[in-house]
């Protein structure tokens, strides 16, 4: 019993050394980005904060401050619509987050301004309200619906919208997959790479493998969602009722019901 009492504190200890090492190996990093920053070092910067983004296990404070000196670093760059992207995940991380307009350069406070307003904006007009009782199984559908896009249809008999689903699905999954096979290479091709003059080029190409992906996937959850409408839609005229409530206090409110 002894003997496995210290087997487990050895491993909790190593654990616990284990993260404390990783978390201060992380706040060295920061001061390292931070004082490339504030030594003019832009673009390096910029890179060695990117490459510390990818690690899984950042809190979200972290991340706030890493992509804080991205957005910092493109903008000593010239590069301010780049820099939004960044202030827009800062912000998704923590809304209520700031900048000292005392200790912050006002070229950098503009444009964390406007992506600010934007992100401001942005909630308030993106209320939405859906309400729709459970599903209830019918017999004329089967497993089918819930597997894969047009496949209930054609088992219905309904060619065209069975082949326009099934073939919309087949596409936008397949590429997902495809892409994210594309963005792993990618990724692997810009943290691997040395050369500053090559990085932004490689880093691009990443990005927009990462961005189709994302598209991919999410185009095939609307198609897979809109067969399930279609499929449920067959079986009664109007299934489908909107109801919009357009206020300028309140912003706009969307209530959707589904009927079966």
């Amino acid at each position: 019993m002894i003997q496995k009492i210290l087997i487990v504190f050895i491993l909790f200890a190593v654990s616990a050394h284990g993260a404390c090492a990783q978390e201060d190996s992380t706040h060295s990093t920061l001061k390292t980005i931070e004082t490339l920053y504030n030594t003019g070092s832009y673009l390096t910067a910029e890179m060695e904060a990117r490459r510390l983004l990818e690690y899984s296990t950042l809190n979200d404070s972290v991340r706030v401050a890493v992509h804080k000196y991205i957005a910092f670093s493109l903008i000593a760059q010239g590069k301010s619509e780049l820099a939004k992207e960044h202030f827009m995940s800062m912000l998704n991380l923590a809304p209520d987050y700031d900048l000292d307009p005392v200790y912050t350069s006002p070229k950098i406070l503009v444009v964390f301004k406007e992506t600010q307003q934007h992100f401001l904006s942005s909630k308030k007009s993106q209320k939405y309200t859906v309400r729709g009782p459970v599903l209830v199984e019918r017999p004329a559908i089967t497993y089918r619906t819930i597997i894969f896009p047009g496949w209930e249809q054609l088992h219905q008999d309904r060619m065209t919208a069975g082949t326009f689903f099934l073939g919309a699905g087949i596409t936008t999954l397949g590429a997902g997959i495809a892409f994210e096979f594309l963005r792993s290479s990618a990724r692997r091709n810009y943290l691997s790479e040395i050369h500053a003059s090559e990085f932004d080029e490689k880093y691009d190409i990443y990005n927009r493998y990462y961005k189709a992906e994302i598209f991919s996937f999410v185009a095939f959850a609307v198609v897979y969602a809109a067969s399930e409408i279609d499929v449920f839609q067959a079986q009664r005229d109007l299934p489908l009722s909107f109801e919009s409530n357009l206020s300028k206090p309140r912003g706009t409110t969307l209530t959707v019901a589904i009927r079966f």
